[in-house]
């Protein structure tokens, strides 16, 4: 092979590897953003796309470290020291870190950007369907106003039944669990009404309580039984990467609220 075919060969390998090392090292910037806050913008294909050009990319990199190697040692052995002496470029390497760091500030923009509006994206279309199903159904949450007052078995196995159906009416819809108020000692207490199966020979009901968490939607719920007209309340954690949907009711018998939560493990970038 001739020493100037073998020199195009090594310095187009060696760009081509620095490339695929810059989007390896890229990626892992990704990878660790979203293992480690556990946050994922993407959803389920794009997810397993990336995956996919990460393991090929890995091998891609594989192979052209090798011809660069065997590139550059046959190259040593040509090259006469005195002809071929090539001065190095000063600023390149600086060039490329700075074009490396922008990109990487870049694509972690766009992981945070990319998992708030997926969130706000899928919290809007949750809202959505849940307002239109709840607003063609006002007759069942006036029922179940009446049956929380009434508080029987038949009551509550009737309001477990209604709130199956208001939950399977979409197909966005997360699960649905419905919040009351009642006092216990003469406190304030949360039960909740969800999946209930009575047991066998069962004559009572036995209630579930509702455990609120503190500067999150204790003291939205507090205020809401207390009295209060308040909003729909909206949140999402990242971590847990779960959404809750907090809708007010308040009937002619009594107020509850209807809660809609879901965990999601995907975003919404990609197809």
């Amino acid at each position: 092979m001739r020493f100037d075919t073998k020199i195009q060969i090594a310095n187009a390998s060696l760009s081509l590897l620095t490339f695929v090392i810059s989007v390896i090292l890229l990626g892992v910037i990704v990878l660790v953003l979203c293992a480690g806050l556990q946050i994922n913008p993407f959803r389920e294909t794009t997810t397993s796309f990336l995956v996919a050009a990460f393991a090929g990319l890995t091998g891609v990199a594989a192979v052209l470290v090798l011809l660069s190697v065997a590139m550059n040692i046959s190259l040593i052995a040509d090259a006469k020291t005195a002809e071929r002496q090539i001065a190095p470029q000063r600023g390149g390497l600086r060039k490329w870190f700075v074009a490396f760091g922008a990109v990487a500030v870049l694509l972690s923009l766009v992981v945070f950007a990319g998992t708030f509006f997926s969130k706000e994206k899928y919290l809007g279309v949750v809202r959505s369907q849940a307002d239109d199903v709840l607003k063609t159904n006002n007759d069942l949450l006036e029922e179940i106003s009446q049956r929380l007052a009434s508080g029987q078995l038949d009551d509550y196995r009737r309001i477990s039944e209604i709130r199956t159906f208001l939950q399977s009416q979409r197909s966005q819809l997360p699960q649905l669990t419905l919040i009351y108020s009642a006092t216990f000692s003469g406190k304030m207490a949360f039960y909740s009404v969800n999946y209930w199966i009575p047991a066998v020979g069962q004559e009572r009901y036995s209630p579930t309580y509702f455990t609120c968490t503190e500067n999150v939607d204790c003291d939205y719920l507090k205020r809401f039984f207390s009295g209060e007209k308040v909003e729909p309340l909206q949140r999402y954690t990242i971590r847990e990467d779960r959404f809750y949907i907090y809708i007010p009711f308040i009937g002619k018998a009594t107020r509850f609220v209807l809660l809609f939560d879901s965990r999601n493990s995907y975003g919404k970038l990609g197809s």
